[in-house]
């Protein structure tokens, strides 16, 4: 190799050390039209476009460089590309099964072609993806700049980042400053309290003892006197009439507070979903009150979680009608909830894969409302494109070009949606 090659090569795997892998490309096709006697630029032109995902490309290129320089680096390159064919095609079933929601499933077939470094490109931003739609946006954001360091400019990985900055997952240094003041703000207040805590504690180390001890001993007989007022009122009803009292506000409201005690503390959250549905806060009585409002938090927390999870797991189980009353018990007390946005695109994906999917649209429609740059947001709006091309051609034409115009890059913006978008 000579000294204008030999610095070509170098600025070349300098532009690969920085993810700007086209320019690496580039260079090598200017340095082998000088000639195709340079072993080292062939294989290394043959590797970028491996790590691309462009295997038949860079075995032709191997073969070249064997053929014509006799190269053994080459040759192995050749026997070793073998096994990645088989790789080539989990990563399109994993696109697949991500294209249809089977996130765990595609999840599991890109994670097998990690083994090596053909296609890593589209391998990591597919893994990413999959745990962008799971809700790890750390994982997500992993593979996303393993994805990147390869390629800046690889487009969907871009897209990606996009989102997950949007999310809160990149902080830069305009958002570490102020997450700095605000942390000074906390500690400023926190020492404004602790000082002002024990202000007041001074306060009542100068009340004489005396006066503090009288003042107990009052109170002690008052809270005697009281205690036994109760009793003696208590004594006027009998335990009949107050079980029927309590039966009669269970009958009119629905609620029954010591059942619900009970699969509270057994953590029966199915229970418990069934014991309030259809009961209104408005008629719940002050006695009832506090145990309505703990069985609703636990609703809102544990219930939301356990529901969602249910509900995914026969989704991926292709168990839609099962998914879809899970997901609907998990809907209900949502709001609030990180997991909202998730349950709410579930939901309306199970409606549409079963036979009467007439919900499916308006759930969809929800979803797209409320996240409108949200981690489903394709999927939604190509699912809405085939729902409505059935009920409301118009819809299905403005869903359409939407994916044509903000994801051109998409694999959902394919031949079918352009075919509706130029009806």
């Amino acid at each position: 190799m000579d000294k204008k090659a030999r610095r070509a090569y170098d600025k070349a795997m300098n532009y690969c050390e920085k993810g700007k892998i086209n320019k690496a490309l580039n260079i090598c096709e200017d340095i082998l039209l000088e000639g195709l006697n340079n072993s080292s630029v062939l294989n290394f032109k043959g590797l970028l476009l491996y790590q691309k995902g462009e295997l038949n490309e860079a075995i032709t290129i191997w073969n070249m460089n064997r053929d014509l320089n006799n190269d053994n680096v080459a040759r192995n390159y050749i026997k070793d590309a073998v096994a990645d064919e088989k790789r080539l095609e989990l990563y399109k079933r994993g696109e697949q099964e991500l294209k249809q929601l089977k996130v765990d499933k595609a999840l599991e077939l890109f994670m097998r072609c990690v083994e090596s470094d053909f296609n890593a490109i589209k391998v990591n931003t597919g893994i990413a993806m999959c745990y962008q739609k799971k809700g790890d946006f750390y994982k997500a954001k992993e593979y996303v700049d393993k994805a990147l360091r390869i390629d800046k400019g690889a487009i969907t990985a871009r897209n990606l980042q996009k989102e997950l900055e949007e999310s809160g997952i990149y902080i830069d240094g305009e958002n570490s400053s102020k997450g700095v003041l605000l942390g000074i703000t906390i500690l400023i207040t926190v020492v404004a309290i602790v000082i002002g805590g024990y202000t007041v504690i001074s306060k009542y180390k100068n009340v004489d003892s005396n006066n503090i001890a009288e003042e107990v001993k009052k109170n002690e007989g008052d809270v005697n006197e009281e205690v036994k007022e109760s009793e003696v009122k208590g004594s006027t009803q009998s335990d009949l009439e107050v079980s029927q009292e309590a039966k009669n506000n269970t009958q009119k409201n629905g609620f029954n507070k010591d059942k619900a005690k009970l699969l509270i503390d057994n953590n029966d959250l199915v229970g418990l979903f069934e014991q309030l549905k259809d009961v209104k806060q408005e008629s719940i009585s002050n006695e009832d009150f506090e145990v309505y409002e703990k069985s609703i938090d636990l609703m809102k927390n544990q219930g939301v979680s356990q529901f969602y999870e249910n509900g995914l797991r026969s989704f991926n189980e292709n168990n839609y009608s099962e998914a879809k009353i899970s997901l609907d018990k998990a809907y209900i007390y949502c709001e609030g909830n990180s997991l909202k946005e998730h349950i709410l695109f579930y939901r309306a994906s199970s409606a549409s894969k079963l036979p009467d999917s007439s919900d499916a649209i308006g759930e969809y429609e929800e979803y797209y409302k409320l996240y409108p740059k949200g981690v489903y947001t394709q999927e939604a709006l190509y699912d809405l494109t085939l729902l409505t091309n059935l009920v409301d051609k118009q819809k299905s034409i403005n869903y359409a070009k939407i994916i044509i115009n903000n994801y051109p890059d998409s694999i959902y913006a394919n031949d079918t949606i352009k075919g509706i978008a130029n009806e």
